[in-house]
């Protein structure tokens, strides 16, 4: 181990009282879609084969808000939904 490893370690268990690296990236929670959860929730669950284009459409023209279709689908994965496909062929989000 170096000496300016070292130093680095001896600082941080000073200052924190462990030598655990800390938390990289951005805190969780956060992002312009958090305020509509419940909103964009709402509709996948009433029409469940909306596309992610169409809610990015539906969610500009009644809130205002600009996203990305492919953000509203990580958004929607994180909050548990999973895109299935029914016996039609036809895509469907379910929770």
């Amino acid at each position: 181990m170096s000496a300016s490893t070292s130093i680095r370690l001896a600082q941080r268990m000073a200052t924190t009282g462990s030598l655990e690296p800390a938390r990289q990236g951005r805190p969780p929670g956060g992002g312009k879609l958090a305020p509509h959860a419940a909103l964009l929730i709402g509709w996948v669950e009433a029409q469940g084969d909306i596309t992610m284009p169409e809610l990015a459409a539906k969610l500009k023209a009644e809130r205002g808000v600009t996203a990305h279709p492919a953000s509203l689908s990580r958004f929607l994965i994180a909050s548990g939904f999973t895109v299935k496909k029914n016996s039609a062929g036809d895509r469907i989000r379910s929770r």
